[in-house]
């Protein structure tokens, strides 16, 4: 049986007064790609938000590797494997790309420099740029940036909020392979939160659908992607 990396149940959360998540229950195996997908104010990126410890949830569960990790703060989920690449990237513009990811790595202190070489085998691009100012980056650099800042931590569940955002399709496509490539190499997990239904389906093992705090659909991708059901309402295949 493959060993459960995440394992959330019946997970509830909200802004005030207002529930967002209402008893999610979601798990990725070690090595395995998941997405999330669903309409606009679903709870998507609150889960996310949930599981990295920056929103406490009001009630369920969070195991990572088998620990409770609810009452840890984020620092603390960061040192034991889970790293976000958040929604907007979130890069401090001001400062150089190999600062941006060395401020990634400080959990990882005693081997930044190789992490950095590991960074950039994966993304040349910002090897090339890595004096450059962050927000002099391309749209398509940024999110490099961003997800090689969450890879500086080694994590073993890395989540990605909105891969695709702004992106040209080509760009989306290189960043897919890239991220495969790194599930590949390294035996992380990956947890992607897209836009692009298509796309999310298209690389990730399984999937879960949300709609307005709840988990409406979930199975293998393929089969999601034969559904009638999903292909109506999400691929716009009649």
């Amino acid at each position: 049986m493959l060993r459960r990396v995440l394992d959330v149940r019946e997970l509830s959360a909200g802004y005030g007064d207002v529930e967002v998540l209402k008893g999610i229950s979601l798990y990725v195996n070690e090595g395995e790609v998941v997405a999330i997908f669903g309409s606009n104010g679903s709870g998507k990126s609150t889960f996310l938000k949930v599981v990295a410890g920056v929103l406490k949830p009001w009630g369920g569960t969070v195991h990572f590797l088998e620990e409770h990790i609810d009452p840890l703060p984020p620092e603390e989920r960061v040192r034991r494997g889970v790293a976000l690449a958040a929604e907007g990237r979130r890069l401090f513009m001001g400062m150089s790309v190999e600062e941006n990811l060395i401020l990634g790595g400080w959990t990882r202190r005693s081997r930044v420099k190789e992490n950095l070489e590991r960074v950039y085998s994966y993304f040349p691009e910002l090897s090339e740029k890595r004096k450059t100012l962050a927000g002099d980056l391309s749209g398509g650099q940024q999110q490099m940036l961003s997800i090689g800042r969450a890879l500086m931590s080694e994590p073993r569940l890395l989540m990605i909020d909105e891969l695709s955002l702004g992106l040209a399709p080509a760009v989306v496509d290189r960043l897919a392979h890239i991220l495969l490539t790194v599930r590949e190499k390294e035996k992380i997990s990956l947890l992607l939160v897209e836009q692009e239904v298509s796309l999310a389906l298209e690389v990730s093992d399984r999937a879960y659908v949300f709609d307005l705090g709840e988990v409406v659909d979930e199975g293998p991708s393929e089969e999601l992607l034969r559904r009638d059901s999903i292909r109506k309402t999400y691929l716009n295949v009649l």
